[in-house]
């Protein structure tokens, strides 16, 4: 008799939630390794970094398959305040984090973050696990509406971890999550000269107008 690999994978959750503690994980002491782009200059235009606290609380539970024991982001806003602003400075030269009520109303570009989850999900394998990252970012200019670029995306991080001796220490895959996310987006704003357009105020990567019609 076979067994589907959706059972394997709820065995393994279920036996991982039985014998192992999963432990916090300090956001701010991860340091993410990804390759950044190196564009021949950096945009000299500054950035304000702006997120909801409500939305983005200190502490975030991490999501994860249903039986699974809870464990949390402490620190979390640091994924903004540290590595979010230090993924930017690849591409821009001055890159703060404000408050919504004292952000810059004539000069720069407003980064607004919307935070959606970070959790834990099983790995293909379906014997170890993987971090999760869902956010997304716009850029816009200070003082006006229209969104110049847009970026979101729920990132599946590559690095597995699995738990040993009734342990478990989420950091390393919460850590490839936040790489394998800020490298896509990176990847994403250098693919669409985030660098050239913003410097021009042109949107990123628009598209040209279609040609008319010629008559038959």
């Amino acid at each position: 008799m076979r067994v589907s690999v959706v059972s394997l994978a709820a065995f393994a959750v279920t036996a991982l939630a039985a014998c192992v503690h999963i432990n916090d994980v300090q956001v701010a002491s991860i340091q993410p390794r990804y390759v950044r782009p190196t564009p021949a200059s950096r945009s000299g235009v500054p950035v304000a970094v702006i997120y909801d606290p409500q939305e983005l609380p200190d502490t975030v539970t991490l999501s994860g398959p249903e039986g699974l024991p809870h464990a949390k982001l402490l620190g979390a806003r640091a994924l903004v305040t540290e590595h979010l602003r230090r993924a930017l400075e690849a591409l821009f030269e001055r890159v703060s984090v404000v408050s919504a009520a004292s952000q810059p109303t004539d000069d720069g570009l407003l980064c607004t973050v919307h935070f959606v989850d970070a959790g834990l999900a099983m790995a293909p394998g379906g014997n170890t696990l993987v971090g999760t990252l869902e956010w997304s970012v716009a850029l816009r200019r200070a003082g006006q509406s229209r969104v110049l670029y847009s970026w979101g995306e729920r990132t599946v991080g590559t690095r597995e971890g699995a738990g040993s001796f009734g342990q478990f220490d989420p950091a390393p895959v919460v850590q490839g999550a936040i790489e394998a996310s800020l490298r896509a987006m990176l990847k994403d704003m250098d693919a669409k000269g985030v660098v050239a357009f913003t410097a021009s105020d042109a949107p990123a990567a628009e598209a040209p107008a279609p040609a008319a019609a010629q008559p038959k």
